[in-house]
């Protein structure tokens, strides 16, 4: 085999090569892909695809609302409520009820760092508490007249 026929049975292969893998394997490729994409075959394919993807972005889209909007949610809900416990302690504060209340924030933030069951049995004191304080007139008669005695 001489130079030139090397050279025309190179440049032949190389140009068999170009049209086979350039043109005709994706033509065919193209109309495979079409024949299967109008078939009923495809139809159910792509929707159970459809379905893992709206599933994903819907597992996503919960995981960042409550990474990203509870937080938010939660810090708005306390300011709103420290917002209202303001405006109804400056309207009760000259009031009796603001006076029972304000004894009873005092004592609640004294319980702030006390475990759970001391401050759900402070919670049932609390209105014993009210109850004595409302009958401080007669307390403080009785204290009198122990002192008138001799009792201190």
């Amino acid at each position: 085999m001489t130079n030139i026929e090397f050279a025309l049975v190179w440049a032949l292969s190389f140009c068999l090569y170009l049209v086979i893998y350039t043109y005709w394997i994706p033509l065919k490729t193209q109309k495979r892909i079409e024949t299967w994409l109008l078939s009923s075959e495809s139809d159910a394919a792509l929707h159970d695809g459809l379905e893992v993807i709206v599933k994903r972005i819907r597992e996503q889209t919960l995981i960042d609302f409550e990474e990203f909007m509870l937080p938010q949610a939660r810090e708005n809900l306390k300011k709103f409520w420290a917002g209202a416990m303001g405006a109804a302690a400056k309207e009760l504060k000259g009031s009796e009820e603001g006076s029972q209340l304000s004894l009873m924030h005092s004592m609640a933030e004294e319980l702030k760092g006390q475990p759970w069951y001391i401050q759900a049995a402070a919670s049932k004191l609390i209105p014993v508490i009210n109850k004595a304080a409302e009958g401080s007139d007669k307390v403080k008669t009785v204290v009198k007249e122990a002192n008138s005695f001799g009792f201190k």
